[in-house]
């Protein structure tokens, strides 16, 4: 109960006070949390170093920055829960949208996206813009709470797949040529599958790539950035990541899962800063994580 009320009254105060004073206010408790959380400050700094080649001073500012854009993520996040499809239409500044269609061949897209910029909205806007959309999410243990986030999406027109019921979900969606967007950069040491990234190997979840082959969809890599710090709005960094199985399914899921990083990177690049990754995700730091 706690929680729920704390949700809704985190929605209403982001909606009472100025967008600007709360991003200040949100980018002074990321930088708080970067000092105060140690484990937290020390992976983000270790997986910035990939992104950096090893500077470690440009790693640290990236981290601290990082740690100020997630808050202000957080309260886009609350802000979302009541927002409206104009408000949408509003935030998201690209015009691609045809293209995009073209990509619906009748098997459906998954469009494969990381905890970058505001991934809420990638959902959100391509439910108005006429996709037939279903987001995989996780469900929150407090059931108010995750009907209050539920509720918001399914008001945009999207449909919500719980995680833990992913796979005939989604194979449903594509089946029926819908698109389906997933978040891909979850550390999956023990069960998924390991491909470069900034020069190093990672370990995250190859259903993505088992889905998209078994239905024979399109895939897109796709991230949100934020065009300016102290507005809303965002714009899309979408490509198509082109593959031709060669019936070898294992080695399919491992050459898609790579292009699809390879395209991430690229946009990762471009502003580091805008991609939160607080957990290990690199092989050799959860190793390193795991020994007694």
């Amino acid at each position: 109960m706690l929680m729920y009320v704390a949700f809704r009254f985190g929605a209403r105060l982001t909606r009472a006070i100025p967008l600007r004073v709360s991003y200040a206010i949100a980018r002074s408790v990321g930088w708080l949390a970067y000092l105060v959380w140690a484990g937290g400050r020390r992976r983000c700094i270790a997986n910035m170093l990939r992104v950096t080649d090893g500077d470690a001073r440009a790693a640290r500012r990236l981290a601290r920055r990082s740690f100020g854009n997630y808050l202000v993520y957080l309260v886009d996040f609350l802000r979302f829960l009541r927002t409206d499809a104009d408000e949408v239409n509003r935030r998201v500044a690209w015009d691609g949208w045809p293209g995009l269609q073209a990509e619906r061949r009748g098997k459906g897209i998954v469009f494969i996206t990381m905890h970058f910029g505001n991934w809420d909205l990638g959902a959100a806007i391509l439910a108005q813009k006429g996709f037939p959309i279903s987001v995989i999410a996780d469900t929150f243990e407090n059931g108010q709470v995750n009907r209050l986030v539920v509720d918001s999406r399914a008001h945009l027109g999207m449909k919500v797949i719980a995680a833990e019921r992913m796979g005939p979900g989604i194979l449903r969606a594509l089946r029926g040529n819908d698109v389906v967007a997933v978040l891909i950069d979850i550390p999956q040491p023990s069960d998924g599958v390991e491909v470069e990234f900034f020069g190093e190997r990672i370990a995250v979840p190859d259903g993505p790539a088992r889905i998209a082959l078994r239905a024979g969809s399109s895939v897109m890599a796709a991230t949100l950035p934020r065009v300016e710090p102290w507005g809303d709005k965002v714009t899309v960094d979408v490509a198509p990541v082109p593959f031709t199985p060669t019936g070898d399914q294992e080695a399919d899921v491992r050459s898609l899962t790579q292009a699809i990083f390879r395209q991430l990177e690229q946009f990762v690049r471009r502003d580091p800063s805008q991609w939160y990754i607080f957990r290990s995700l690199w092989v050799a730091d959860l190793a390193r994580a795991a020994r007694p």
